[in-house]
Parts: structure tokens; sequence; C-alpha cells
């Protein structure tokens, strides 16, 4: 079996350099003496670059194997990594930052399909479940890192900081990680096609993949614009999101630790719709909060519990679409991590025409996004046969 703290960490380098940037997008614009909307592609492209490789790492590990992908692109994020530490104008980070992107998702892809490999569908869900929990640490604290390490020693150590993470994990899948997966498939433009067709044909995969991302753009697009309401709206330093923000990161790993502990007990498809509804349920109470008295904490407490829902739903949904077609796992987890990504940069751009500091124009972008996670996971779960097809494929090929 592969490492599940590896597979954590591996994991955990795509969003580590998401989330520890995060708390200084206000410092970078005034840095390279550009706007906030400017400042913003930092992380509006790293989304962009996460969704784009997630397509091509799953079939191309489906042919090649997991291991020398993971390997090839864990090189490409330490390269990007160099780049944005030497950057000397901002559309030269930005770029440094897609290079960076481009390299950290093949963590976010292989993992999936690593843990699929090894695991049936129930166990997968536990697996992932856990490794989520795990490497949830490392975001949890990178906002804080980010905000600290910048406060004391300027922006490039960050890029310092996660090239030695980049380093380490690189290093240790070398030697470590063992190839998991067997018969593999032609690398084809004919097979890729078909492939992607296949998973576009079947609505169960479909909207549990639209249920996933949907969820994670709730999240991404709130800490992409919680740093500017809190230094615009609020008047709070960027260590005050770095604080703040550990409290819904802590109750996305009490949801992902529940997921792991109640998934021997209760099917992952009753946890995944536990965790939607209470999403939503957060949603409500942003909403109202924010519309009587707007703070800090009207903002952080409710997504905090949406994070738990998030924690409890995500491992189903993942499990769920990985499930369908289980023979090419690796583009199916390629998809469902563009999707993720894919729509929640579409979060963040639906914000540019408002106001910085417009607290309800956040808080109503992450309430829709939340309301349709909860309208695809039923769909996904009403389609004709849908339990039966996961059932038929998982027991077909472990």
């Amino acid at each position: 079996m592969p490492p599940l703290a590896l597979l954590a960490a591996v994991t955990a380098i795509g969003f580590a350099a998401l989330h520890m940037v995060v708390p200084v997008l206000p410092l970078l614009a005034t840095v390279f003496d550009r706007g906030a909307t400017e400042a913003q592609l930092v992380l509006t492209l790293y989304f962009i670059g996460i969704a784009t490789g997630q397509l091509a790492y799953g079939p191309v590990s489906d042919r090649f194997g997991r291991r020398p992908v993971l390997l090839c692109g864990l090189g490409l994020f330490l390269g990007g990594t160099v780049l944005c530490a030497a950057a000397w104008s901002l559309p030269v980070l930005i770029f440094g930052r897609v290079i960076q992107a481009l390299g950290g998702c093949s963590g976010l892809v292989l993992s999936r399909a690593i843990i699929r490999d090894v695991y049936d569908r129930d166990a997968s869900a536990r697996a992932i479940a856990l490794v989520m929990m795990a490497m949830t640490l490392v975001p949890a604290v990178c906002p804080a890192v980010g905000a600290y390490v910048t406060e004391w020693f300027g922006w490039r150590a960050i890029f310092v900081l996660l090239g030695s993470f980049g380093g380490v994990a690189l290093v240790l899948s070398a030697v470590l990680l063992r190839e998991t997966h067997s018969g593999a498939t032609p690398l084809d433009l004919g097979g890729l096609a078909v492939s992607h067709l296949t998973l576009a044909r079947s609505g169960a995969f479909c909207f549990f993949a639209l249920s996933s991302a949907c969820s994670s753009a709730s999240w991404f697009t709130f800490i992409a614009s919680a740093p500017y309401l809190l230094s615009v709206g609020f008047h709070q330093p960027p260590s005050t999101y770095g604080a703040m923000i550990l409290v819904p990161m802590a109750a996305y790993m009490v949801g992902n630790g529940a997921a792991a502990r109640l998934g021997r007990r209760v099917r992952s498809h009753s946890l995944f719709v536990a965790g939607l509804l209470v999403s939503v349920g957060s949603g409500v109470l942003m909403v109202s909060w924010c519309a009587v008295a707007p703070s800090p904490w009207a903002l952080f407490i409710p997504m905090a519990l949406s994070s738990i829902g998030n924690g409890l739903s995500q491992p189903g949904a993942m499990a769920s679409g990985l499930s369908v077609f289980p023979r090419i796992a690796g583009t199916a987890s390629g998809v469902m991590g563009f999707s993720q990504m894919a729509v929640s940069a579409l979060g963040t751009l639906a914000l540019a025409p408002f106001p910085r500091d417009s607290v309800m124009a956040v808080v109503g972008v992450v309430f829709a996004a939340q309301l349709l996670a909860l309208a695809s996971g039923v769909a996904a779960l009403r389609k004709p046969g849908a339990t039966l097809q996961v059932v038929a494929e998982t027991s077909g090929d472990c």
C-alpha cells in the first residue's frame, strides 16, 4: 500500500502554494504598483493552471503510470516556485504561478488515482477522507505562515519556503513511492476523446463532479475575497486573516475526521448528502448574519460550519465519481479536479464587477455555489441506475 502520509503531502503542495500567498495579495498590488484586479490574477490564473493541468495528468498517468508522472509534476512545481521567488515584475510572478500550479496539481490528481488503484469504492472514500484530513493541516496553517513570514522576511520568503517543501516531497516520492497502476491504456487522441466522452455521457459522474466543484468554489471564492474584506472593509492587517482562517480550516478537519470515522458504518452517499445540507444551512446563516450585522465573525463562523459540511461531502463525491469507471480513474480524477478549479475561478471572476469590500456580493456568490452543489448532488443520486452502475463497475475491477 502507498504511504498515506506521503500522498497527503503531495496533495497538500498545490493547496499550500495557493493558501500561503492569499494573505499578501493586497501587498503585491502595492509592491508592483498595480491595481487589486491585476494582483488578483496571481490567484485566479493559479486556479486556471491547476484546472488545466489536471486534465493532462490523469490520462498521461493511465498510460505511463502514476509514479513517473508525479515526479515530473513535482519537478515542474519546484521550477515554477524558483521563478516566483526571483520575479522582478507582476507578469513574471503570474507566469511563475501558472508553472507552479501546473506542477502542483499533479499531487491532487494522482494521489486520488493511486488510492483508487488499491482500494474499492467505500474503502477509497475512507482513505481519501484520511488523506484530506491530514493534508488539511498544511493549508490550515499556510495563511498564517504566509502572513507572518511576509511581515518578518518579505514576500519572497514565501516561495523559498514552498520550494523547500516541494524539494522534500520530490525526494521522498522518488524514494518511497512504488507504481500502483497496472494495465496501461494507450495514450492517443482518439482514446483520450473516448475516455472524456464516456465520462461526459454519464449523468452520475457529471453531477458528482459538478457538486464537488461547486462545494470547492464556495470555499475558494471565500478565501480569495476574505483578505480584501478584512483589510478594506474592516481595516485589519494580513495577520488577522491568517489567524481567523484557522477556524474554518480546523472545522474542515472535523468534517473529514467524521467522514473517515463514520465511513465504516454509514454509506458514503448518506454522508455526502448530509454534508451538502450542512453547507447550505451555513449559507443561510451567513447571508442572514451579514445582512443584519456584518463583521469578520459573521463571515468566518458560518464558513466554519460550511467547512464541516464540505469535509463530510467531498470524500463521498470524489469516491463516487471515481468509481463510476474505475479503469479510467486517472482521467476521471483529472476531470473532477479541473471542474473544481475551473468553477472556483469562475466564482472569483463573478465578483470582479463589485467593490472589493462588498460583503453581500461575496456571501451571495458563496451561497449560490452551496445551493448548486446540493442540487447537483441530489441530481447525481437520482440518476436512473447510478448506484448500480458504480457497484457493477467496482466489482468488475477489484
